[in-house]
């Protein structure tokens, strides 16, 4: 008899991504995280799984994190990233056989963004962003030992930290390529901010990448281009495209052209506009848009607690140059595309009601690895046949967590559509709790996610089916504002958070509670970061639900403007700005509405959350108390960010877990204490 969900599952999921296939087609190198629950840590290990004789065995180990598998063109070894230098992170090379890892690079500490084979396999390009010297592990344990005082930072640029990787101190993400015999590493630009998305030309001599060299990058982050650098270093050369955020940049078979994905305007900073696959001719300097009519946004834009949010991903070209594949986010799926190089109707090969982190294509072209899961379906490894743009012999390699999936009882979410008043239709989901029976009333909770511009979907969610296996209903939706259903769709909150999204959400609440089995007296409310901001939004317009928990919340628009990590230009999505024209930016926060608020909230919070600082949680907690109102602040320490319920420290997810389960139990009751409908 299969067993409910708890949270100790944490530390037994084994969470696969990043699916290699080689160059001839006949092995898969993944990635497979895990947490070691003794050590309070992340580990990640490369599998390697043998499509001819089916078997799959752990490749590396030990207390590290390896990751981007790479194989080597040849097929006879892989390029990864490991931490196994602690602190020192370099470029390792393993026998694709079997046998040590050996690390190619000897660099300084710092971080490596990403790595690329050259065609000819004689160097690997890689994005590598130095760590200063004062803030290196040696100088922080002499300070220590010496009782010295962490040295202060002299600020001159508004864009100097970012969530999860912290503060830049001068420092960017630049190109460097090392030799793949010697490990002689050369570093190819020196920008004053990151580079990134890499791609060989065919012949090896040249490297694409995207910066934004303007005056202030800072302050115009859209204005991003392609560069070329040749691969022994030297002048940068610009490749014509119309500006714009750029990604997923590559190459030709042919050399010719070089393959991206972005838009046009470049006054969107918060993602409102679809991302499409676009095409540069090289020797023409013509760029054209192939997915022009495709109203979906390219890139795995699902949102889980299993895994970081996965963002873009680059395309790939057919081996004749004559098509691309490409992942876009659609209804609640991350679907896996094709389409014609020359324009054309995008056709979807794989993915309705499920989610693909990523894909990999054989050197032929003839075969592809990718990895998928589903709500009741943690990511694994899949392999298929590639015939005329069209995806065949669909395989399943690895299944690592099947043990674990008939141990547990994991509930299917029930997919619906409503209408809003305002006649919108409303795409959503409903998990049961397990031996649901309809002729009783059930504790239900709204979940809102974050963003906006993302999306709920067809992928494992570890809350979702601990809130379920508790007894609750948990309700989820993507309200206007989301990826997903067109550019129109998610345009529809810009500047606007509040409005179309709240009438959505509680058109979802309404259509669930009509169905005659939600106990009305017993309803909750949460979400995170933008999630968050909604939660407090509803509390403060609505006394419909008992209670809510607001987690990494946006609370004040107007001090936001000043402390989020990345600027808040002003005028580009809220009107105004803070500091002569705040009126716009103070209707659309909450804490605006504090006065209104009567449920009780838990407010969670990270103080090493650099999106949504804890300043925002602290307003409107002081609100709430010095009202009398009923609040908790759970306020969590420095080494965690505003990712904690996905990549936060395990205890500390536990942690947070367990709060909410108790705030749920105190204001909504026994979950599994249900009550006759009729009743």
């Amino acid at each position: 008899m299969p067993r409910p969900i708890t949270i100790d599952d944490l530390f037994v999921l084994k969470l696969v991504s990043d699916a290699q296939i080689s160059p001839g087609g006949e092995r898969v190198v993944c990635v497979v995280k895990t947490i070691d629950r003794e050590k309070n840590k992340y580990l990640s290990h490369l599998y390697l799984c043998d499509l001819r004789t089916g078997e799959v065995r752990q490749f590396t180990s030990g207390e590290v994190s390896d990751s981007q598998p790479r194989w080597s063109p040849d097929g006879k070894s892989i390029a990864f990233v490991s931490n196994r230098q602690k602190p020192k992170t370099q470029i390792y090379l393993i026998p694709a056989d079997g046998g040590e890892a050996r690390a190619l690079t000897s660099l300084d500490e710092g971080g490596i963004g990403e790595i690329a084979w050259s065609p000819d396999g004689t160097k690997i390009a890689f994005t590598f962003r130095l760590t200063p010297e004062q803030w290196r592990e040696s100088a922080v344990k002499e300070r220590k030992e010496k009782g010295l005082s962490t040295p202060p930072r002299i600020i001159t640029r508004p864009f100097y930290r970012l969530d999860g990787a912290g503060y830049f101190d001068g420092q960017y993400y630049q190109v460097w390529v090392a030799d793949a015999h010697t490990g002689e590493a050369k570093q190819l630009t020196s920008e004053n901010t990151s580079c990134g998305s890499l791609s060989w030309s065919p012949d090896s001599q040249r490297i694409a990448f995207v910066c934004n060299r303007t005056e202030n990058p800072d302050l115009n982050p859209n204005l991003e281009d392609i560069w070329l650098v040749p691969a022994e270093g030297g002048e940068l050369q610009r490749v014509e495209a119309p500006k714009g955020p750029k990604g997923g940049v590559a190459f030709s078979p042919d050399g010719t052209c070089i393959a991206f994905i972005g838009h046009t305007k470049v006054e969107d900073i918060w993602g409102v506009t679809n991302n499409h696959l676009w095409i540069t001719n090289l020797k023409t300097g013509e760029a054209r848009d192939i997915t022009e009519c495709f109203d979906r946004s390219l890139g795995n834009l699902t949102l889980s607690d299993t895994r970081d949010v996965s963002g873009g991903s680059c395309p790939v070209w057919s081996p004749d140059g004559t098509r691309l594949l490409f992942l876009a986010s659609d209804w609640g799926s991350t679907v896996l595309f094709t389409a014609p190089a020359d324009g054309g109707e995008p056709t979807a090969v794989r993915g309705n009601r499920s989610d693909i982190t990523g894909f990999s294509v054989s050197a032929d072209g003839t075969r592809i690895a990718w990895s998928e899961g589903a709500p009741s379906r943690l990511h694994e490894v899949f392999v298929g046949e590639l015939r005329d743009g069209s995806l065949t012999e669909a395989t399943l390699v690895t299944a690592l967590n099947a043990s674990w999936l008939e141990e547990v009882a994991l509930q299917t979410p029930e997919e619906f559509t409503c209408t809003s008043p305002d006649g919108n239709t409303v795409h959503g989901w409903v998990l049961h709790p397990p031996d649901f029976d309809p002729g009783r009333k059930y504790p239900l909770i709204l979940e809102v996610h974050g963003g906006p511009h993302a999306q709920y979907g067809w992928v494992f969610f570890h809350e979702f089916q601990l809130l379920a296996a508790q007894g609750y209903m948990v309700l989820y939706t993507n309200p206007r504002g989301s990826k997903g259903y067109g550019e129109a769709y998610t345009a529809a909150i810009k500047g606007d958070w509040g409005g179309p999204d709240y009438t959505d959400l509680m058109a979802a609440v309404e259509h669930i509670v009509a169905r005659g089995y939600t106990d009305e007296t017993r309803m909750g409310v949460m979400g995170g970061s933008y999630g968050g901001y909604m939660t407090n939004w509803v509390v403060s317009h609505t006394n419909r639900f008992r209670a809510a928990i607001t987690d990494r919340s946006v609370v004040n628009l107007h001090s936001m403007a000043g402390t989020c990590d990345f600027p808040l230009l002003p005028g580009d999505y809220f009107r105004g700005n803070a500091w002569a024209e705040p009126e716009h930016l103070w209707e659309h926060s909450p804490l605006k509405y504090a006065g209104n608020i009567e449920t009780p909230l838990l407010i969670i919070h990270s103080e090493g959350d650099l999106r949504c600082p804890m300043e925002q949680a602290e307003q409107l907690f002081a609100a709430l108390k010095v009202q009398g109102k009923e609040a908790v602040l759970v306020r969590y320490p420095l080494e965690s960010s505003h990712g904690l319920s996905r990549s936060g420290p395990p205890d500390l997810r536990v942690h947070r877990l367990e709060q909410i389960l108790q705030w749920w139990s105190r204001h909504l009751g026994e979950a599994s204490h249900q009550v006759s409908a009729g009743q």
